[in-house]
């Protein structure tokens, strides 16, 4: 249980138990993955989550921040609108530890939770929103890898999983959803586009909510029906008599 000024988050070990082809892309890539957010443990069409390294976030996420008061103009108004001085730490475990994401049957899914926010005043909450990318949107999706530093002196130590459609840049954002942290972003990068082969190409995509496909033969086949085995065999072998009789009386035309 992670608790976070107010907050719980709670966390347990988890594995995927959908039932998949043995050689089925998708499901290759689920057999390898485990999380441990429960946070979309009710969720309908649900394929798999990937947890956020929530503990390298924030640590990142708060010596950047102290570099940043450093900065004078960023000092003050920080003082005078956002408590940021003082209650920095609790917004940054506020902001990062609200953040799940998940892919379901319908595409890529981020949420933020409620959180506190400013001061950590119930009136300045922030009220839970969530974003879907859907597959067939999915333009490109990439991972950069960390290298270099922020503000000249902290190592950038998050990999960056970019999403993007064919609305991404131009006027609105340079992607559609960006996600820093992820613990396993190429396994995330290859599920996402696995999925988006898979609904490509019209196949079944797993869920943790379905259950095994089967096909039961039908009970009576169209030969068989409302006859016993004796008399389908009777009837067969006076069919077999009937296209002897006809061949022979063909042959006979023909002489």
């Amino acid at each position: 249980m992670v608790d976070v000024e107010g907050y719980s988050y709670q966390t347990m070990t988890a594995s995927s138990q959908v039932t998949y082809p043995e050689d089925d892309e998708v499901g290759k890539l689920m057999r390898t993955l485990k999380w441990e957010d429960t946070f979309f443990d009710q969720e309908e069409g649900l394929i798999a989550v990937f947890d956020l390294d929530y503990e390298e976030i924030a640590s990142f996420k708060k010596k950047v921040t102290v570099a940043s008061m450093l900065f004078p103009p960023v000092l003050i108004f920080g003082t005078l609108f956002a408590c940021l001085p003082c209650l920095y730490q609790f917004q940054v475990d506020w902001e990062v530890y609200s953040q799940h994401v998940a892919i379901t049957r319908d595409g890529i899914k981020f949420v933020r939770d409620r959180r506190k926010t400013c001061c950590g005043l119930s009136c300045t909450d922030a009220g839970k929103s969530s974003k879907t990318v859907p597959f067939d949107k999915l333009t490109d999706c990439d991972v950069t890898e960390p290298a270099g530093a922020t503000c000249c002196c902290i190592d950038n130590v998050l990999s960056v999983v970019t999403v993007d459609t064919a609305s991404s840049g131009g006027e609105g954002p340079a992607h559609e959803l960006s996600l820093a942290g992820l613990k396993e972003p190429q396994k995330f990068k290859k599920l996402v586009w696995a999925m988006k082969r898979a609904n490509a190409q019209g196949g079944q995509v797993p869920n943790q909510s379905s259950a095994p496909l089967s096909f039961a033969p039908p009970a009576h086949s169209a030969m068989d029906r409302g006859f016993s085995n004796e008399e389908t065999n009777a009837i067969l072998r006076d069919i077999r008599s009937e296209l002897i009789e006809l061949n022979a009386n063909m042959k006979n035309m023909d002489k």
